[in-house]
């Protein structure tokens, strides 16, 4: 799974094409590159409202990351959080179209909610990767 992470947060096109393994707990207290935001934001169509909902920023504060290298340690945990997620999902539903669109349907799991509307929080996490944990082992329907 560490290595899916790291490619949903762009691979080593922006950690570095060095043969060591990228260490994600040490790139997460350096802060991640900025790059990464892009990656998967990109990865996700993610609108500027659910950028700001999803790492917990202003649009002022994304717009200040263009003359920075790295994101902060608090948004960079935020941001290995959504990765983890969509990695899963990836993983799961079997390939990256599938998993954008399940993070985007409404479920009666999460109330009405989408998967990346509750990923705002490690208990909300939780629920989706219990979910797609589910899903994998044929116990959610």
């Amino acid at each position: 799974m560490h290595t899916d992470i790291v490619k949903a947060l762009g691979g080593r096109q922006i950690f570095g094409s060095g043969s060591r393994r990228i260490n994600l707990m040490d790139e997460v207290e350096r802060g991640l590159p900025t790059r990464s935001y892009s990656v998967i934001a990109e990865a996700l169509d993610l609108t500027p409202s659910e950028e700001d909902q999803l790492l917990q920023v202003s649009l002022r504060t994304r717009a200040r990351w263009k003359q920075r290298k790295r994101l902060d340690p608090a948004i960079s945990d935020r941001l290995v959080r959504l990765a983890r997620i969509f990695a899963l999902a990836i993983d799961v539903l079997e390939n990256q179209a599938h998993a954008v669109a399940w993070l985007r349907e409404p479920s009666d799991a999460l109330g009405g909610r989408t998967p990346l509307e509750i990923v705002t929080t490690d208990i909300g996490a939780d629920k989706v990767t219990n979910i797609l944990y589910q899903m994998e082992h044929g116990i959610y329907a």
